[in-house]
């Protein structure tokens, strides 16, 4: 199981808050069950401190049933593991009741490292004034700490949440949770009313299939070590725990003894069932190329990017890789694809293509979202264009290949079409074509490329994708045309981000490798569903 992000959840069901929609706030939990808790979540910080952490392992959250912050030991292990090298951020759901500069203080004292801190800070009018509550928010932030903050979608609570809003500081996204246990539908003016607060509030409303193949690079696991792929998916045979990450347990000096585990039962195939994926914690962590957009490459933090400009691949990641040409549905009024290309243009992010398909045939796969792009890099990098602000930019890599009549007598020997690529009389692209049932091969790739001249083959770029075979200019790619719309727009690199699914894609994404502010990530997947 992939463990890039891990969700922990300790066996903690109690709050110190009495919020009357909420089943913890009945439960006050024991000296033995805040004991046992505690022991349960060193041991687990043990198993990743000692050195036998997994090698892609970045980005831990606890996601406790009750509040776990006010309990200091929560505090010294996120400390703790935030000291790793290869982590990149750690934090928890919290109601944020804990007492700030005493936990901070345990925070830094651990080692903690300030900067890699994430809190997602649920607000709960019964028990917290919105003045209160913003006041400790901004606190917070001056001490360097990256947060959200949020509250149940109740509707009497509308004008308490606005309130909120008005004092929270205007780069703290304010997320709005759907009301499950409100037994009827949200009203057309409680929805207007929550996707002024949120604009990512669409994602609560709309139904989200479950799809295993996007739960890549998570784990959820809890405090006995079992592990699912989500809060709300099935329980695995897989356990934490296995021998390799085992530490030699903790013994206490008052003589108490770690949990008791279940003995590992080997690796299995992970398991879902669910129809729906019908929570936050649940879709919010899912592989997919909006989530990543929006929210960066651990989206489960649920703080989200703002980038000034977004560039993305169509194949596989806009549009499914099968779906010849046909990208409307993608992307009409209401869609997912189309409603998060829609919040990130409402937030001021430019939208820009970046694609091996020639600019024609982008936007008849994209048409219907067509009008909310500002251009692209197009022809694998061979042309660049930009709108912005009334002005166009326009560019494109002539291609200097004097072999054109070389690859023409091999069309009928080795069963290929060539389609040229042309602004006027300049050539940018020419690409070899076979029946879809025949794809390139790497020897046949070769061949052709030894029938040109040594001076012609230093200036071209040749992009293998199933059956068609692509020559560029050598100076044409991707992250190229990415800088030169950036060199345009003087937009810095770390204010942008870039998606996309290939080999092709890769340069490009890693223009900037500073995962707070840069270049997301998107892994490949074998399906998409956007």
């Amino acid at each position: 199981m992939s463990q890039e992000m891990v969700l922990y959840r300790g066996s903690l069901k109690s709050c110190n808050y009495r919020c009357s929609y909420c089943p913890f706030s009945k439960h006050k939990s024991s000296g033995r069950e805040l004991k046992q808790d505690r022991e349960a979540w060193l041991r687990f910080t043990d198993s990743l401190t000692a050195g036998k952490a997994p090698e892609d392992f970045r980005a831990l959250m606890v996601v406790p049933y009750g509040e776990a912050l006010i309990h200091p030991w929560y505090w010294e292990g996120l400390g703790a593991l935030s000291r790793l090298g290869q982590i990149d951020a750690v934090g928890a759901q919290t109601n944020l009741s804990f007492v700030l500069e005493e936990s901070l203080e345990g925070f830094r004292k651990a080692g903690g490292v300030a900067g890699k801190l994430r809190l997602w800070a649920t607000f709960h009018p019964e028990m917290v004034s919105p003045e209160d509550f913003a006041g400790k928010c901004r606190r917070l932030q001056e001490a360097g700490v990256l947060l959200c903050a949020g509250a149940v979608g109740v509707p009497e609570n509308i004008r308490l949440i606005q309130r909120l809003r008005c004092l929270l500081p205007a780069d703290i996204y304010l997320w709005i949770n759907r009301m499950d246990g409100l037994k009827r539908e949200y009203t057309e003016g409680e929805k207007e009313a929550f996707l002024e607060l949120d604009p990512y509030f669409w994602r609560e409303l709309l139904p989200v299939p479950a799809d295993k193949s996007l739960c890549r690079g998570r784990a959820f696991v809890e405090s006995d070590g079992r592990m699912r792929l989500c809060n709300i998916s099935g329980v695995t045979a897989e356990n934490w725990y296995l021998p390799e990450r085992a530490t030699d347990g903790r013994k206490e000096a008052d003589g108490g003894d770690p949990p008791k585990l279940p003995e590992p039962a080997g690796k299995t195939p992970l398991i879902c069932g669910r129809k729906q994926c019908s929570c936050y914690l649940a879709y919010g962590g899912r592989s997919d190329a909006m989530n990543a957009v929006m929210f960066g490459p651990y989206p489960l933090f649920r703080i989200p990017r703002r980038p000034r400009a977004v560039f993305l691949d169509i194949m596989g990641t806009l549009v499914p890789e099968n779906s010849q040409g046909r990208g409307k549905e993608e992307f009409l009024p209401g869609t997912k694809t189309r409603l998060a290309l829609e919040t990130m243009a409402g937030e001021g992010a430019l939208l820009f293509w970046a694609t091996t398909l020639p600019a024609k045939e982008a936007r008849r796969y994209c048409q219907e979202a067509a009008p909310l792009f500002s251009g692209g890099v197009f022809a694998a990098g061979a042309h660049v264009y930009a709108e912005y602000k009334g002005r166009k930019r326009e560019y494109f890599h002539r291609l200097e290949c004097g072999s054109l009549a070389r690859l023409k007598a091999l069309r009928e020997k080795l069963g290929f079409r060539i389609l040229s690529y042309r602004h006027g009389e300049l050539l940018y692209k020419i690409t070899l074509i076979r029946p879809e049932r025949r794809p390139w091969m790497a020897e046949e790739a070769n061949q052709i490329k030894n029938t040109l001249e040594p001076e012609c083959r230093k200036e071209v770029r040749w992009i293998t994708e199933g059956h068609c075979l692509q020559l560029v200019a050598a100076k044409a790619t991707k992250a190229n045309g990415v800088k030169m719309i950036c060199e345009w727009l003087k937009i810095p690199l770390p204010e942008i981000a870039a998606i996309g699914d290939t080999g092709e894609d890769k340069e490009m994404m890693e223009l900037h490798l500073d995962t707070q502010a840069g270049i997301c990530y998107y892994k490949p997947v074998t399906k998409n569903n956007n």
